[in-house]
């Protein structure tokens, strides 16, 4: 039976170093510490992603083009992952009591991401189910590429033109190169520096609405993983139908991204929100303004067994006393926000779409 074609992103991510990393040190620590590695990788880039297979030093993931509404949902899922094998690097380095070679040289180990985005079709093959085609030997090709060479970068995020043209992306800033495979042709890619992204995470000031701080919580577990929870909170479109009778739409996305600076519109209220920290799939801080009443909310996630813990923090910008503010903050959350009803839809909404790709041929489920 002929398979019908998939369109969707095809995604590898790669240990740089391992080749020597495993030939350098003790094989028993090394292989420990590898797996290590690989399951931080697993966990972050799955359930998002569907897992296709680890390919020694490799992870291979698929997202067919309905799983993924916002194409920067894929962006922010190789920076989130790439944030979380390095504080994993840095903790396993901290708490290193071996003097083997291979927990010495655990500082040696980066990683880079291989992005393209075609036509595949998902086969069944010893039980387990993957894509084929052309696009997925131009993605495992391209994992030997020029840019570590031509940009000195360790790590780093490669994306040929058709995965970044499908994000809505632009190519500002971006390294460029075009890269020929006999049989498969010339692709132009461009690529962004993971490290440097990462450095300037860790040095920008936090902005985080504490416990303490906050005029008003409410704390809510939801039975998705942390980066689904996050695209229904930041898509806009998304947004739109689980706040129920409020109309979102982006405004600002300096350099084409979601992050510090960009801002979104409330049609409704007549609204602006402005993001002042952007952490993906950890929390986000936004700054709203209406008629002159400004108010700071922290959407934060915790990972949870089975789903996500949502904690979100409300404090009003206003010079009164803090019963006040607590009183206001209350009044808002009973007559206007109503977060516990339209958390409730959000929840309904991400049940119905699980059921709907549940209820896609069998070919084409993940």
């Amino acid at each position: 039976m002929t398979q019908p074609i998939q369109n969707g992103y095809l995604l590898i991510a790669d240990i740089s170093g391992f080749t020597s990393f495993i030939a350098d040190t003790e094989l028993d620590h090394a292989q420990a510490i590898i797996r290590q590695v690989l399951d931080g990788l697993l966990r972050n880039l799955t359930p998002t992603m569907n897992f296709c297979e680890v390919e020694g030093d490799a992870v291979f993931v698929y997202g067919l083009a309905e799983q993924v509404s916002r194409g920067e949902l894929i962006a922010e899922l190789i920076e989130s992952t790439y944030a979380g094998f390095r504080d994993q690097q840095r903790t396993m380095i901290r708490n290193a009591t071996c003097p083997c070679q291979a927990c010495r040289a655990i500082s040696g180990l980066d990683l880079k991401f291989v992005v393209h985005y075609g036509e595949f079709v998902l086969q069944e093959l010893a039980g387990k189910t993957g894509p084929v085609g052309s696009s997925v030997n131009l993605v495992h090709a391209l994992l030997k590429n020029r840019v570590g060479e031509q940009t000195g970068w360790q790590a780093y995020a490669l994306y040929t033109a058709q995965a970044l043209g499908q994000m809505g992306l632009p190519p500002d800033g971006m390294h460029r190169d075009a890269e020929h495979r006999e049989h498969l042709g010339t692709f132009a890619t461009y690529s962004t520096d993971l490290n440097a992204r990462y450095e300037t995470l860790c040095e920008t000031r936090r902005i985080f609405i504490d416990k303490q701080d906050a005029h008003f919580e409410v704390v809510r577990d939801v039975g998705a993983a942390r980066p689904v929870v996050w695209d229904w909170l930041n898509d806009t479109d998304k947004r739109t139908r689980w706040t129920m009778h409020t109309a979102w739409s982006a405004v600002t996305r300096p350099g084409g991204r979601t992050g510090p600076n960009a801002s979104n519109h409330c049609a409704t209220y007549n609204a602006i929100e402005y993001i002042l920290d952007w952490r993906p799939f950890d929390y986000y801080t936004v700054r709203i303004t209406r008629h002159g009443l400004d108010l700071l909310i922290t959407v934060s996630l915790e990972e949870l067994e089975d789903g996500t813990r949502m904690r979100w923090r409300m404090k009003v910008e206003l010079p009164l006393p803090r019963w006040l503010l607590e009183k206001m903050a209350g009044l808002m959350e009973s007559r206007q926000l109503r977060l516990q009803v339209k958390f409730d839809e959000m929840e309904r909404l991400i049940a119905e779409e699980r059921r709907s790709r549940s209820s896609l041929p069998e070919s084409a489920q993940p």
